[in-house]
């Protein structure tokens, strides 16, 4: 986890040293002078169109020539794909092989002549966002200046910068680890292709392998059927003679048959007999059933007195019932309005985090500028103190000769 802004304030405020009021006079010189230049600089204005278009001419035609090579590719992919379906119906199998291996290559070709593209597009400037990028920086810098001159002013020491540069340090930090980390995952993603590719030759294999089984099992098939063709005249014969004993024996078994038909009918009317019987005690079991029925009718009208009671009882119940309903739905209502409340009061909090990130991020990028500015002011200051020195002692040397 990346050190905090405050973290960062707090080591500034222990590395600054204080200034004198000669330096700080001289540093509050140099850097109104640099304030002075930027904002000559903001009043500078470059049309972002006509630069756009230069830029864009000097790449176009190796842009377009690109361009063309790439149809052909796509053009010459497309006829290999079509010609596919025509060679794997030939039984030679040489030509598709061919074909396979010239895919591959305008593939990979095909491949290689749109990431160039995509390159030399990447490449071509997008100048209003490159002029806006500046003005942002430019503007940055200038609010850099301004805070250190305060706080030369205040506290005769340079505290902004000093926070600038640690959280430069601490972004160019972050940045190591990220490459790290894509590094990591480009060697992931390299072993991963080769598994794919091992894979890929396993594949072809087993097809291979499962067409020579489809192969064999077309030749096993012929030879079935011719088989199978002898074996049905055979049957046929066999099934003819099966036929004409089968009938002598259907005509046996319909002598029986009528045999047993006679039986059947001696049986029928022995049943209308016993019907007859079971006729007249159906009847006298039929009256003590009526008799029961109105037994039972009387105790229904008991029954249903009682019931009518029980659900007057319910219905007292029932009334009960939808008082503590009402009760507990006022109280589910106040629940959930209480639970929006915390649901608003969350959804705050989550916008204050995100609005302190967002400052965050500007104060990085605010720091970063003034690191570069800084180091080449010191840069510059530091030679021409070099210079500044070297001429006060060559007039010393001079004055101390005259007066010998």
């Amino acid at each position: 986890m990346g050190i905090t802004n405050h973290y960062i304030r707090q080591l500034a405020a222990q590395e600054a040293e204080q200034l004198t009021q000669l330096e700080a006079a001289h540093v509050q010189a140099v850097l109104q002078a640099a304030i002075d230049k930027l904002s000559l600089l903001a009043v500078i204005v470059v049309d972002p169109r006509m630069q756009a278009q230069e830029l864009t001419q000097s790449v176009g035609e190796e842009i377009s020539k690109m361009i063309t090579q790439q149809k052909e590719l796509e053009q010459r992919f497309h006829e290999l794909i079509t010609a596919q379906s025509a060679l794997r119906a030939m039984p030679n199998k040489a030509n598709l092989n061919k074909n396979q291996e010239e895919l591959e290559e305008v593939s990979k070709a095909l491949k290689q002549a749109t990431k160039q593209l995509c390159r030399n597009l990447k490449d071509n400037p997008n100048v209003t966002g490159n002029m806006a990028k500046v003005a942002a920086t430019r503007e940055a810098l200038q609010m850099l200046l301004s805070n250190t001159m305060d706080s030369l002013e205040q506290q005769l020491t340079v505290q902004p910068v000093i926070e600038a540069v640690l959280a430069a340090e601490q972004a160019e930090a972050e940045m190591r680890e990220m490459v790290e980390a894509e590094k990591s995952a480009t060697a992931t993603v390299k072993g991963l292709r080769s598994d794919l590719a091992t894979g890929k030759q396993q594949h072809e294999e087993q097809t291979r392998e499962q067409r020579h089984a489809v192969h064999e099992l077309k030749e096993r098939l012929r030879h079935e059927k011719l088989q199978l063709a002898v074996d049905a005249r055979f049957h046929k014969k066999d099934l003819a003679a099966a036929n004409q004993a089968s009938g002598r024996m259907q005509h046996s078994q319909l002598d029986e048959i009528m045999q047993q038909l006679t039986l059947l009918h001696q049986q029928i009317d022995i049943e209308r007999s016993v019907h007859a019987a079971s006729s007249v005690y159906l009847a006298a079991k039929a009256g003590g059933l009526h008799s029961d029925a109105s037994a039972w009718h009387s105790r229904r009208e008991e029954d249903g007195r009682n019931k009518e009671r029980e659900l007057e009882m319910l219905r007292a119940t029932h009334a009960q019932a939808l008082e503590r309903l009402a009760d507990s739905t006022a109280r589910l209502k106040d629940e959930t309005m209480a639970q929006e409340a915390r649901k608003e009061k969350a959804q705050k909090e989550e916008e204050e985090r995100e609005t302190e990130k967002a400052l965050h991020a500007r104060r990085v990028q605010a720091a970063t500028t003034i690191q570069a500015t800084w180091r080449g002011h010191k840069a510059r200051h530091e030679a021409k103190g070099g210079k500044a020195k070297g001429k006060r002692r060559g007039a010393s040397g001079k004055g101390k000769k005259g007066k010998k």
